[in-house]
């Protein structure tokens, strides 16, 4: 009778080891699926912010890219009424150069600057880059992104978050979005060594053109926030070579006060 009774005992006390271990090893595997859990939603989630990201990238760049195609067709109207861009080009720097790269904005700025790109509604001359000697060690070549490309009709072909008049990616002025973003355009003259193209005579036949574009809800370049940007850029030349090459300089940048990425990336007037 005591036999059985240890017995017994003996089964139960390995029955409650074996419960004890199945508990364990079911928070294990519980947590093992859990953790795994996790790591697939940060998946999921990064790849979407990826996507979205590059969704809005390209959106920006086609943004840019029509209106560059926009402000040659408006440079075409003005070749034709003038034969060359005296109308639509600013005024040339005989000395483009600043003391150094610390220089403020504003310094060596051409001369026809007809407003101030701090302000509302301005993006004239907004950004610069610098081109110095090697290492650093002025004079440096300042080359401003230019005025603001007009209209035949006078109109400023740009968007302004902080002056929002118009329609926003409406190219033509007609009243409807052409794009679905934003866009600005920049026309400014050819740097030569430490002058611009055109204090020479005779040099009013080249202009570089450079268009912004801007994903949509972005609210436009400067707006506080992390937004999709392109910039692209082109040189085109009368009357005989036609375009003077093709070259995009495309620049990525959150906002701003970026750092300088390959064309006009961070320096800038506009908080």
């Amino acid at each position: 009778m005591r036999n059985a009774v240890r017995e017994v005992a003996r089964r139960m006390a390995r029955l409650e080891r074996s419960e004890g271990s199945a508990f364990v090893i079911s928070i294990l595997v519980l947590f093992v699926l859990t953790v795994l859990g996790l790591a697939l939603m940060l998946t999921t989630s990064t790849e979407k912010d990826i996507a979205i990201n590059y969704r809005w990238g390209e959106q920006a760049f086609f943004n840019a890219d029509a209106a560059l195609e926009y402000g040659k067709n408006v440079l075409a109207s003005y070749a034709l009424l003038n034969a060359d861009f005296t109308a639509i080009l600013p005024l040339a720097r005989a000395d483009a150069t600043v003391p150094d790269n610390t220089a403020p904005p504003g310094t060596n700025v051409p001369l026809d600057a007809a407003c101030n790109p701090a302000t509302a509604g301005c993006r004239d001359y907004q950004y610069f880059i610098d081109q110095c000697p090697q290492g650093g060690v002025g004079p440096c070549t300042r080359i401003y992104i230019g005025k603001v490309l007009r209209r035949p009709d006078g109109t400023l072909a740009m968007w302004d978050f902080r002056s929002p008049a118009g329609t926003p990616g409406d190219l033509d002025n007609d009243g409807a979005a052409d794009i679905e973003g934003t866009y600005t355009l920049w026309v400014r003259r050819p740097v030569v060594g430490t002058r611009d193209y055109g204090s020479l005579p005779n040099e009013n036949d080249k202009v570089v053109l450079t268009a912004e574009g801007t994903a949509p809800d972005a609210q436009g370049a400067g707006a506080g926030r992390p937004t999709s940007l392109r910039r692209l850029e082109m040189s085109l030349r009368l009357p005989t070579a036609g375009i003077e090459g093709s070259k995009y300089d495309d620049s990525t940048n959150p906002h701003d006060s970026s750092t300088p990425g390959a064309s006009y990336g961070g320096q800038a007037t506009v908080p």
